[in-house]
């Protein structure tokens, strides 16, 4: 069966993989070796928690859930990668995944995407749009995780105070882009409302 020969191969060699996912992936490849494929699948949705755009991660995942023969589950894996719309492999997936869930926003909310769309490849992103569009357009609406901005009750960004270093398709140590120095300031604010706070106090105990 090719798709078990492509899987085995996965599985035999060391994939590039970024620092926080690297064992998962070796685990996850074993867990291959011996047929163990639901374990492996859950390995992998796991490691997708803290490291949400690996590559390395979402291909396997989307081979691993061929040899599951849930072709569309692979699709949405391969949603978030640098696979072509026309790939062989990927475009029957991708069409798998469409059949499944005609809606866009039923499409949408099956996607194993926990980051910013910036954090994907160009191919991804391309699809992330046309995807939010094809939301839009039915009337709903749906962005992919923090790519909006929440403030909390003190007005302060809460994006700034999330750990920014998600690995990317290139770069496993590359951040979000967001300045250094605007963490620094909110972080600042922070410091500085609850100084007063505890000013306000102090004076309202010894007046």
């Amino acid at each position: 069966m090719a798709i078990a020969r492509v899987v085995a191969n996965v599985a035999s060699r060391r994939l590039p993989a970024y620092a926080d996912s690297v064992d998962v992936i070796e685990h996850a490849q074993s867990d291959l070796a011996r047929g163990d494929n639901a374990a492996a699948r859950d390995r992998l949705y796991a490691a997708l928690r803290t490291a949400p755009a690996s590559q390395p991660i979402l291909e396997l995942l989307a081979y691993t859930h061929l040899l599951m023969g849930d072709r569309a589950a692979a699709g949405a894996a391969w949603f978030l990668t640098g696979k072509t719309d026309d790939d062989p492999t990927a475009s029957a997936a991708f069409a798998a995944l469409e059949a499944r869930h005609p809606s866009p926003i039923g499409l949408a909310r099956v996607l194993p995407i926990n980051a910013p769309s910036e954090y994907y490849p160009v191919q991804a992103q391309e699809r992330l749009l046309r995807l939010t569009a094809a939301v839009r357009s039915t009337g709903q609406e749906w962005v992919p995780p923090r790519d909006t901005i929440y403030f909390d009750e003190l007005g302060v960004d809460t994006d700034d105070f999330f750990d920014d270093a998600f690995p990317t398709s290139g770069d496993a140590t590359a951040g979000s882009g967001r300045p250094f120095r605007q963490r620094i300031v909110a972080t600042l604010i922070i410091v500085a409302i609850a100084a007063t706070s505890a000013s306000v106090v102090l004076a309202l105990v010894f007046s």
